[in-house]
């Protein structure tokens, strides 16, 4: 309870105080985030950078770092919702393919929103609430208690339902919101553990998360890959793709196999496009302390 107050308290406060003072907490959160990633996965978020992108050691460690600095705006923009209004919040989120959602939309089969941890991607279920699309955004269970209560307190407080993305009730949830047309968002990006597709991404062995391609199978709905920008002048673009539809053959694990690959084709594009905008510090190939084990040992 204790920690719920003092996120309303700091929030309160971010909503009163003046933008200067806004920018300059956001610059030093972000800069206390770096400090505070663990090294090995410091180590490994400019590792996979220099895989991935092909870029020299200073560029790595330059994009590494702004992916985790980003995060301070990211948290003030959250904590502002209470300013929020479907009257106003256009003024911070401008949206380039709008028409593709309105389009996939107007299928009345549901739409399958598909996003990664990129950008403020919190603000994108937020967006979709706002132009009044009803959304259930499906989400991790926080460790602490009154922070996964707070998170999603304010998720709700601009228009979103929430479920967690495990256990019967998330996938009747679900099912049910794409029954009733609605919108679903999920994120696609993080490895499934022991689950998900064999896919390259960025050329390595991973495994995708199927959820998107499956419900979009089962339910006939579409799914609209969209991503959240940070523009210099402080406002967000949603960046919104056109609808991708997943056949019903006889071939189940072909049909969800091609999806999933444009997927991921999509989410490495836009990557590619604004390298921090992506959160380089999760390990997404499960090998990070491994090779950071082994660079300590000069292996």
């Amino acid at each position: 309870m204790a920690a719920y107050k003092l996120m309303e308290f700091i929030s309160w406060l971010v909503c009163h105080q003046p933008d200067c003072l806004n920018h300059a907490l956001a610059w030093v959160l972000g800069h206390l985030g770096w400090r505070v990633v663990p090294a090995w996965r410091r180590y490994m978020a400019k590792e996979n950078i220099k895989d991935c992108l092909g870029v020299d050691e200073t560029d790595a460690e330059k994009i590494a770092r702004e992916s985790v600095y980003r995060f301070g705006r990211m948290l003030i923009e959250v904590l502002k919702y209470p300013l929020i209004t479907r009257d106003n919040f256009r003024q911070l989120v401008h949206f380039e393919g709008l028409e593709n959602l309105e389009k996939a939309y107007a299928e009345d089969k549901g739409v399958i929103m598909c996003t990664a941890h990129y950008g403020n991607w919190e603000m994108l279920g937020a967006s979709m609430a706002l132009l009044g699309y009803p959304i259930l955004s499906i989400t991790r269970k926080q460790n602490n208690g009154a922070m996964d209560r707070f998170i999603n307190d304010y998720r709700r407080m601009v228009g979103q339902h929430v479920t967690y993305n495990h256990g019967e009730n998330s996938m009747l949830a679900i099912g049910r919101y794409l029954k009733k047309k609605h919108l679903v968002g999920i994120l696609y990006d993080q490895d499934s553990a022991h689950t998900g597709e064999h896919l390259e991404f960025f050329g390595k062995p991973s495994r995708v998360p199927q959820g998107a391609a499956h419900l979009s199978r089962m339910f006939g709905s579409p799914i609209v890959p969209l991503f959240m920008h940070n523009n210099p002048d402080g406002t967000l673009t949603a960046r919104i793709y056109p609808a991708l539809h997943t056949e019903k053959t006889p071939n189940r694990s072909q049909d969800v196999r091609v999806i999933m690959k444009e997927l991921v084709a999509i989410a490495e594009r836009e990557i590619r496009l604004d390298p921090p905008m992506w959160f380089w510090v999760h390990d997404r190939w499960k090998d990070g302390r491994k090779r950071y084990k082994e660079y300590k040992k000069g292996v």
